[in-house]
Order: C-alpha cells, then structure tokens, then sequence
C-alpha cells in the first residue's frame, strides 16, 4: 500500500540513569565504618537525592531484624528503603546472618547472627577476625548447622521473604548470605577446615536452594570470590601480611565446591568483590564464561574515602577500568554518607562517575539505529517494524523488556499501543548489531489519518516503561518518537 520508511534516529551522548545498573550507594547500620549509623544517617544525612546513583547497597543484620527468636523489628529497615524507593533508587539488600561484616571490626554491628541462635544448640567456634575481636563462626560441618542454625534461617528469612519479595518489589539484588565472612562466601579469616568438596558442595548448595525456594519474585546474587580450603593437594591461606597464597584452581571445581553450579543453574547474579587488587585467575574464568548469562556485581575492596586517603589501590579511574573489564552492570566503591559528600564536593570525581554511564560506560546502552516500517498501513492489519539495534556499554539489560509500539493522532491522543512478545534484549553485548522484526495487529476499528509512532521498552511482567535508550525524541514517559505512518482503508 506505499513505501517503506527507513528512519536513523539520532543518537545522544547524555549519561543514562537506567534500572538493573549503574553506581551504587552504601547504607544500612554498618555504612558509618567505625560506628553504626543511624537511620537518619542512611537517608537524610546524603543531603540530597543523590542523581548519580541508582541504587543503594543495603547491609544489614540478622541479629538486628530478629532479636528475638519469631520476634521481629523492621521499622528501621522500612524507613531508609521507603526513603531511597521514593527517589527512584532500586535496592541490593543484604542481610548478613553469619559472623564477620568486616571492616577490621569497626562496622558498628553489635552482633551479626543473633545469639539466641547459639544459645538453641548451634555448634560454632571462635576466631580472631580482621581487629582481632573473638568471632563465633557456625560449624558447617557439625549436624547442628543443618538441624539448628539453618531452620531458624529459613523462618527468618520466610519472614523476609513474605514481607518484601512480592512482584514489582524495589529490589535489584537479594544477597544469598548463611556462609562466610564479610558477606562474600568466603572464610578467609577463620580458615574453616572442609572434609572433603562434596561435603562443602552439600552445604553450599543446600543455602543456595534455600534462597532460591524463598525468594520467588527477586533477582538473588552470590559472590564467586576465593575461598579457604584445606583438602587433597590444594590449600589457599592468607599470610601474616594479608598476602594470599594458592595453588592454580581449577575452574570448574570451584563453582561445584561453591555451590556455584547450582547457583549458576538458577539464574544467580555474581557478585566479585575485592577490585582491584583481589582478583585471581579462577574468578576471571568464571567471569569470562558466565557474563553474558549472570548478571555481574563489582565492588570495591576499599572505600572510596579510603581509596582517597591511602592511595595504594590504584586510581579511581583504574578500578573503575578493571570493572568494565568484567562487564560489570553494578559498581560501589562503598560510598556512605560521609564519603559521599566528600564525592560530590569533588569535580573531577563526580565527573568521573558521570563519564561511565555514558558511551563505553557501565551496565548497558541501547541504541535504536535504524528502523522500517510501511508508510500505509491498514486498520485491522499488520505493521511490520523492523530494526537494528546496538548495545554500547559494557553489560546488558539482563531482566526482559518488550517492545511496545504506541500510536498518536493529530490531537495527540494515543490511539493504539501493543507490545512485541518476540522482542527479547537480554543477550545483547557490546561490539554486536541487532536485527529485529516486529510484528503489531492493528485494531480493526483504527481511525484513517496520519499517527506519530513512538516505541518504549517495558517490563515484560508489568509493562512498565523504565528504559531510558540513547537516541533523541523521548518524552516523559520514555516513548521515543520514531516518525509517521498513515492508516489508509482499501
């Protein structure tokens, strides 16, 4: 019924501020490093809103949101997510329900998992952590982890669970905790002596499947950093002057004794922690091989007042580079609110974080390059769109989002909208075009006349348009003018 229209929309070079990426925040009770902070501290004390970051890293303990066993407190907890959810911030909430929050003992948590927990039967022992306070460390090994420690667990996290993980919940990531010191899966400061792989794989994978039974609705995340491990001809051990040493690893075995097999299985995102000066060769294994399926969480060994302070660890810049080097879609240098605004009394800083979100940057960038369509087409019929597609940046849009054609008169109403079901963005990378056609049934009843044609990416489960792309002609509720079509009756 007429031509084919080829548009080229032009692109933009503005930074993005999308969902599922960006920089992170740090708050929560042990964001104070060297005191807990206070709820007021975690919201208002930034001062702001915080434009340059898109989600908050959210700590916090076990022992504080039960103190007593099926008694629970979540009043603080509910003020500072309700606080940044109202700013437009995604949350990566972590509960830390073992020992050790790290941080040479100066978090500002009393207590980690409740003592009550101890005091029903759970086997631990104590060691010396990073300030050389006496920590209590569960006993994987002993019966009482799984008869005691981890049904209590279980309900706690139930409880969470049923308060929080509902659909459209605020939360990027959901931390799977139950194992390991400083929330990163790892014993590297009590040495924990396994038996064998597969009594570690047994109990790795069985906190794994715990959190993916519970939390239905969330994205969960673990971390894939090194461990301690003492068994067959293999040993890694931290020396006297924080130096690790260890023997080559063989990937593979390290994801079944991690129980990252299982994780990797359920749709986990993997969080590295410790750049730039804690990366190994296993981890870049992994990573090389899992990027394109797992989301991939950085953050930094140090924060970023210490980063400054010390200046030892490399540039801002630096570790920033070997987090897009891992295609990281989230990164946070443990930025609480008094580093904060330190960051933001900074120009060159600030506008380093401002750089990688643009071109090259963090997370993704979707770029509409080139799209065709009829000119005419007929009420009832099909209108064929097809386009070309680039990824920018050096993550992906992992969650699924549809493309949802919208349809305006000469009045500027809408008077169609329909979503692509074949539409499907989540394995796009850097360095590669898209091709894509989409089909739309146009309704029957469609008026003749001349339509602005707009296109959004939504959420496939609410439909929501949430994407901002890199291209000219959006509008407020990000729908991006792609030009004219005409509906024409036979």
């Amino acid at each position: 019924m007429g031509d084919t229209v080829t548009v080229q929309p032009r692109e933009t070079d503005e930074a993005l501020h999308n969902p599922w990426m960006g920089w992170g925040l740090w708050a929560g009770p042990v964001s104070g490093q060297g005191r807990r902070c206070t709820v007021e501290e975690s919201t208002v004390g930034f001062g702001d809103d915080a434009p340059l970051f898109d989600w908050i890293c959210l700590d916090w303990m076990w022992a504080d949101l039960e103190p007593e066993e099926g008694k629970y407190y979540w009043d603080d907890l509910d003020r500072v997510m309700s606080y940044w959810v109202e700013r437009g911030k995604q949350i990566n909430l972590r509960v830390w329900a073992t020992d050790d929050t790290g941080w040479a003992g100066t978090s500002g948590a009393a207590e980690v998992c409740p003592d009550w927990v101890w005091q029903a039967g759970a086997a631990y022992h104590e060691y010396n952590d990073e300030g050389g306070r006496k920590i209590k460390e569960p006993d994987y090994a002993h019966p009482s982890y799984k008869n005691v420690y981890l049904p209590r667990l279980r309900s706690f996290l139930e409880a969470l669970a049923e308060r929080y993980d509902k659909p459209g919940n605020p939360f990027n990531l959901v931390g799977c905790m139950g194992y390991g010191q400083w929330g990163e899966w790892h014993t590297l400061w009590s040495n924990y002596v396994w038996l064998s792989k597969e009594a570690k794989h047994e109990i790795l994978a069985g906190i794994v499947e715990m959190y993916a039974d519970i939390f239905r609705h969330s994205q969960l995340s673990v971390s894939y950093g090194p461990d301690t491990f003492h068994f067959g001809s293999l040993r890694y051990e931290k020396r006297s002057d924080g130096v690790m040493l260890m023997t080559m690893d063989d990937p593979e075995d390290f994801k079944h004794r991690q129980g990252l097999d299982v994780a990797l299985a359920k749709g986990f995102a993997l969080a590295r922690h410790g750049f730039i000066d804690g990366l190994h060769y296993v981890d870049s294994v992994i990573m090389e091989q899992e990027w394109k399926r797992a989301p991939m969480y950085a953050e930094g060994n140090w924060s970023y007042g210490d980063m400054k302070r010390d200046g030892t660890h490399g540039t801002l810049e630096e570790n920033i580079a070997v987090m897009l080097a891992w295609h990281s879609n989230y990164a946070h240098f443990y930025v609480g609110f008094e580093p904060y605004h330190t960051l933001m009394e900074t120009d060159e800083d600030r506008a380093i974080f401002e750089r990688y979100l643009k071109k090259g940057g963090l997370g993704y960038r979707l770029v509409l390059k080139e799209a065709s369509f009829p000119e005419v087409v007929r009420p009832g019929g099909l209108l064929v769109l097809r386009q070309t597609w680039e990824n920018q940046n050096v993550g992906r849009l992992y969650r699924r989002h549809l493309l949802k054609l919208h349809l305006f008169d000469s009045d500027g109403t809408e008077r169609f909208s329909g979503s692509a079901g074949t539409f499907d963005p989540t394995g796009w990378v850097k360095g590669e075009r898209y091709d894509v056609l989409s089909v739309f049934k146009l309704p029957g009843d469609l008026k003749p006349g001349g339509y602005e044609a707009r296109i959004a990416l939504v959420d496939a489960e609410s439909e929501t348009a949430r994407i901002r792309l890199a291209i000219a002609g959006g509008d407020a509720e990000l729908r991006y003018r792609i030009g004219t079509i005409r509906v024409e009756k036979t």
